[in-house]
């Protein structure tokens, strides 16, 4: 709920719409209400497995060295998005940032990024409990070997759990074995979703009645 554009709309009710108004209103709408403040992020703590460093950090400090990351990931399993363009929205992800509904953990080797997930947090209004909805995840083909992958993930788990998510939520592609990989870690397979990218001049004709 956003509580700021309600107030705003209460206290003016009934006057008339001036272009001042208009661009408070404006701007209220725009914004999203916080739903975890910056001091329960600062809880999670980095750890190191095997020479790597996981870490909960700020897309607001890490968006220009995550875009060649976000691009291989693009190019190795989003090949049915290919004839759409890729161009990620890093000024959104860091607005929810600011607001507390989107987490970035990090998987670095000496410093340099082979790693990371991303996740949505919000209220369920099924449940009324947090849930985490994966935005991104992906892995450099170094940090793949061993057992690093299942820490990581472990890792991600266990700061949400701190954070109170009570649910997490992931989406896997068919062209790789990430289904197989989150199922052997306790996932369940719950739905199947399937996507359909429209051309522009794809228009399908309407029913019509004999």
């Amino acid at each position: 709920m956003n509580t700021e554009l309600i107030l705003l709309l209460k206290a003016n009710m009934g006057l008339p719409l001036s272009p001042e108004l208009a661009a408070d209103v404006c701007i209220a709408a725009s914004r999203v209400e916080i739903l975890l403040p910056d001091a329960d992020f600062r809880r999670i703590k980095p750890e190191r497995h095997d020479g790597f460093v996981f870490s909960l950090e700020r897309m607001e400090a890490a968006a220009d060295e995550i875009m060649p990351l976000h691009r291989a990931h693009w190019n190795e399993t989003e090949a049915h998005r290919h004839g759409l363009p890729f161009d990620p929205d890093y000024a959104t992800f860091i607005r929810y940032e600011r607001a507390g509904r989107y987490v970035l953990f990090t998987l670095r080797r000496d410093g340099a990024l082979l790693g990371n997930c991303a996740m949505y947090l919000d209220k369920s209004t099924h449940t009324k409990t947090l849930i985490a909805t994966e935005d991104t995840l992906y892995l450099m083909p170094e940090a793949r070997r061993g057992r690093t992958a299942n820490r990581f993930i472990a890792y991600c788990e266990n700061a949400l759990r701190t954070l109170g998510t009570r649910e997490i939520n992931v989406s896997v592609k068919t062209v790789n074995k990430a289904g197989r990989f989150f199922r052997m870690l306790g996932y369940r397979h719950v739905e199947n979703g399937l996507t359909k990218i429209l051309e522009v001049n794809d228009v399908q004709p309407k029913d019509t009645e004999a």
